[in-house]
C-alpha cells in the first residue's frame, strides 16, 4: 500500500516533537542533578552552639563573620556556670583643665 505525502509528513512531525520533547526532559533533568541543595529538607534545622572566645571569666560571643573577616559579637561573663551577655554602661563627664 503506498504511503500518501501527509501520511509521511505526520509520522515524521510526530517522530520530531517526541525527540524534542525527551530531549528537552533529559536536558532539565540534567540540570536538576547539577545543583547543590541549599538546605535540608525535612526535620528542625539545628544551630551549633554559639563561638565564644574568653578568658576565665570574661569572654566575646561571636555572632556572625562579615565576608571581609570581621567578626562582630557580643561581651560576655561567666556568671554561675553561663555566659551572660554585659550591659555596658557610660556617661560623657567633663574634663577640666586644671
Amino acid at each position: 500500500m503506498p504511503r500518501t505525502f501527509a501520511a509521511v509528513y505526520l509520522r515524521r512531525m510526530r517522530t520530531l516533537i517526541i525527540g524534542v520533547a525527551i530531549g528537552i526532559l533529559g536536558a532539565g533533568l540534567w540540570a536538576r542533578a547539577q545543583v547543590q541543595p541549599n538546605a535540608p529538607r525535612g526535620g528542625p534545622s539545628v544551630e551549633p552552639p554559639p563561638q565564644i572566645i574568653s578568658g576565665a571569666d570574661f569572654g566575646f560571643r561571636v555572632d556572625s563573620v562579615a565576608a571581609d573577616g570581621t567578626v562582630s559579637g557580643r561581651i560576655v561573663v561567666h556568671q554561675n556556670g553561663k555566659w551572660v551577655e554585659v550591659r555596658l554602661t557610660g556617661g560623657v563627664r567633663r574634663l577640666d583643665a586644671r
